[in-house]
């Protein structure tokens, strides 16, 4: 796999230190601020492909998006090519970015879409007897707390992909309802009333299973 430039670098502002040379033959240091403050600015540097702006895409949002691929589909499996795949499509559709400011959840929204798409090619596999469930290797190391996440995922895996993505993105990344409608590209009445559903079908799985409904207590 091609590793994307700039990965596992800082993500603050950093210097750029330039030497030029002067009529004495001595070297002076002029220090240049990367302009990635101005949103715009990155996204038109984006739009023209320039490597520092790619490299810095890939600092900023490299672990958010990862964070949001783990957390929703349970499992660390193929979570580099997906990701990679994510800021493929970013960069692919960055010129359809309409207002600067909403960056982060363009770049959210496009994550969300990779996350329900394998989710549902997983369903799928599962369905024809290619795949088991799902390997829940974002579970806490706590053996108590690792049972319950377990079985929570078990029950998240008997939703549909868009409710599955809804709650974890909710109930555990903790985004806001805008954030969400922002992400998915919908109006917040329609991320409420899915959302809702989501909510009673995972409550109503919870029920059912002693180990979650234990679970959840604790956590609670």
């Amino acid at each position: 796999m091609v590793e994307p430039p700039g990965r596992g670098r800082n993500t603050t502002a950093r210097p750029v230190i330039q030497l030029r040379s002067t009529p004495t033959a001595a070297a002076s240091v002029r220090v240049l601020e990367r302009p990635w403050t101005d949103e715009a600015v990155l996204v038109r540097a984006l739009e023209r492909r320039e490597p520092p702006a790619i490299a810095e895409l890939f600092d900023r949002f490299g672990t958010p998006v990862r964070r949001v691929l783990i957390r929703t589909i349970g499992s660390t499996t193929d979570i580099d090519d997906l990701a990679q795949e994510t800021f493929l499509t970013v960069l692919g559709r960055i010129q359809t970015l309409r207002d600067p400011s909403a960056l982060s959840s363009f770049v959210v929204g496009v994550a969300i879409r990779h996350a329900r798409n394998e989710l549902r090619k997983r369903a799928l596999r599962r369905w024809v007897g290619l795949d088991d469930d799902l390997d829940e290797t974002a579970a806490p190391p706590d053996p108590v707390l690792q049972q319950g996440a377990r079985h929570a995922y078990r029950a998240l895996g008997r939703l549909d992909a868009t409710s599955r993505v809804l709650f974890v993105l909710r109930h555990v990344e903790e985004l806001e309802l805008s954030e969400l409608a922002m992400a998915l590209e919908t109006s917040l009445a329609t991320v409420k009333r899915k959302l809702a559903r989501a909510e009673r079908r995972f409550a109503a799985l919870a029920q059912g299973d002693p180990v979650l409904r234990d679970y959840l207590r604790r956590e609670t």
